[in-house]
Protein backbone atom coordinates (compact mmCIF):
# COMPACT_ATOMS: atom_id res chain seq x y z
CA UNK A 1 0.00 0.00 0.00
CA UNK A 2 2.94 2.26 0.37
CA UNK A 3 4.02 2.05 -2.77
CA UNK A 4 0.90 2.82 -4.40
CA UNK A 5 0.90 6.04 -2.21
CA UNK A 6 4.13 7.04 -2.94
CA UNK A 7 3.73 6.27 -6.73
CA UNK A 8 0.10 8.70 -6.16
CA UNK A 9 2.47 11.43 -4.71
CA UNK A 10 5.05 11.56 -7.60
CA UNK A 11 2.81 11.81 -10.02
CA UNK A 12 0.05 14.12 -8.90
CA UNK A 13 -1.52 16.36 -11.49
CA UNK A 14 -2.84 18.62 -9.46
CA UNK A 15 0.32 19.94 -7.02
CA UNK A 16 0.59 23.75 -7.94
CA UNK A 17 -2.82 24.16 -8.83
CA UNK A 18 -4.91 26.49 -6.70
CA UNK A 19 -8.78 27.17 -7.35
CA UNK A 20 -9.32 30.73 -8.38
CA UNK A 21 -12.00 33.27 -10.63
CA UNK A 22 -9.92 34.25 -13.13
CA UNK A 23 -11.07 37.54 -14.06
CA UNK A 24 -13.83 37.78 -11.40
CA UNK A 25 -11.51 37.35 -8.31
CA UNK A 26 -11.22 41.10 -8.04
CA UNK A 27 -14.80 41.57 -8.28
CA UNK A 28 -15.51 39.19 -5.79
CA UNK A 29 -13.78 40.65 -3.10
CA UNK A 30 -15.96 43.23 -2.03
CA UNK A 31 -19.38 43.42 -0.83
CA UNK A 32 -20.83 45.05 -3.85
CA UNK A 33 -18.99 42.61 -6.21
CA UNK A 34 -21.00 39.82 -3.79
CA UNK A 35 -23.70 41.67 -4.59
CA UNK A 36 -23.64 41.96 -7.97
CA UNK A 37 -22.63 38.16 -7.87
CA UNK A 38 -25.78 37.28 -5.89
CA UNK A 39 -28.06 39.38 -8.32
CA UNK A 40 -27.23 37.55 -11.10
CA UNK A 41 -27.72 34.10 -10.23
CA UNK A 42 -30.92 34.76 -8.84
CA UNK A 43 -31.62 36.94 -11.95
CA UNK A 44 -30.39 34.15 -14.22
CA UNK A 45 -32.49 31.27 -12.11
CA UNK A 46 -35.70 33.82 -12.49
CA UNK A 47 -34.70 33.74 -16.53
CA UNK A 48 -33.97 29.83 -16.22
CA UNK A 49 -37.95 29.16 -14.31
CA UNK A 50 -39.60 31.32 -16.81
CA UNK A 51 -37.89 29.62 -19.71
CA UNK A 52 -39.25 26.31 -18.68
CA UNK A 53 -42.80 27.74 -17.56
CA UNK A 54 -42.99 28.95 -21.55
CA UNK A 55 -41.66 25.88 -22.75
CA UNK A 56 -44.72 23.76 -21.17
CA UNK A 57 -46.99 26.22 -22.31
CA UNK A 58 -46.14 26.33 -25.83
CA UNK A 59 -46.02 22.56 -25.73
CA UNK A 60 -49.64 22.83 -23.96
CA UNK A 61 -51.27 24.58 -26.52
CA UNK A 62 -49.64 22.71 -29.34
CA UNK A 63 -51.36 19.71 -28.01
CA UNK A 64 -54.89 20.84 -27.55
CA UNK A 65 -54.39 22.78 -31.05
CA UNK A 66 -54.85 26.30 -30.08
CA UNK A 67 -53.27 28.21 -32.56
CA UNK A 68 -53.76 31.82 -31.48
CA UNK A 69 -52.38 30.81 -27.82
CA UNK A 70 -49.58 28.76 -29.79
CA UNK A 71 -48.27 32.28 -31.48
CA UNK A 72 -48.90 33.80 -28.05
CA UNK A 73 -46.96 31.60 -26.05
CA UNK A 74 -44.18 31.37 -29.20
CA UNK A 75 -43.94 35.04 -28.67
CA UNK A 76 -42.98 34.56 -24.77
CA UNK A 77 -40.79 31.86 -25.45
CA UNK A 78 -38.85 34.12 -28.13
CA UNK A 79 -38.66 36.84 -25.33
CA UNK A 80 -37.76 34.78 -22.32
CA UNK A 81 -35.47 32.77 -23.87
CA UNK A 82 -33.65 36.22 -25.41
CA UNK A 83 -33.16 37.26 -21.48
CA UNK A 84 -31.65 33.78 -20.65
CA UNK A 85 -29.16 34.05 -23.46
CA UNK A 86 -28.46 37.31 -22.24
CA UNK A 87 -28.34 36.56 -18.58
CA UNK A 88 -25.57 34.02 -19.61
CA UNK A 89 -23.88 36.44 -21.93
CA UNK A 90 -22.86 38.39 -19.14
CA UNK A 91 -20.11 37.24 -17.85
CA UNK A 92 -18.13 36.69 -20.84
CA UNK A 93 -19.17 40.14 -21.87
CA UNK A 94 -17.51 41.39 -18.72
CA UNK A 95 -14.80 39.51 -19.05
CA UNK A 96 -13.85 40.71 -22.72
CA UNK A 97 -14.19 44.46 -21.28
CA UNK A 98 -12.34 43.95 -18.28
CA UNK A 99 -9.64 42.38 -20.64
CA UNK A 100 -9.52 44.92 -23.33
Amino acid sequence: MNAAMELAEQFNPFTGISPSFGPFAELLESKFGMFLALAWVIGFFACAYFLIEAIGRAAKSKRNGLAGDLDETRGELVRVGAATIGMASLPVLYTILISA
